[in-house]
């Protein structure tokens, strides 16, 4: 049997240092489809820099919730 295991999210974003927006949540929005207007490179690191930089434990997002957005990754 073999199983396959994806690599961990690299974690060497400084993602202290990288430009940001800020993004008010919409009815409707998820994490998956916010990262698809903000980037066209790998979603799911993107996904991990937006939970990361706003301490999300899950993925549940509250309509008028504002989130801090890494810009240029």
């Amino acid at each position: 049997m073999i199983f396959f295991v994806k690599k961990p999210i690299n974690e060497q974003y400084q993602y202290q240092n990288t430009p940001t927006v800020e993004y008010k949540i919409q009815k409707g929005d998820t994490l998956w489809g916010i990262s698809h207007k903000f980037t066209n490179k790998n979603h799911q690191e993107f996904i991990y820099l937006i939970k990361k930089m706003n301490n999300l434990d899950n993925s549940l997002l509250i309509e008028d919730q504002i989130l801090i957005l890494p810009v240029n990754i």
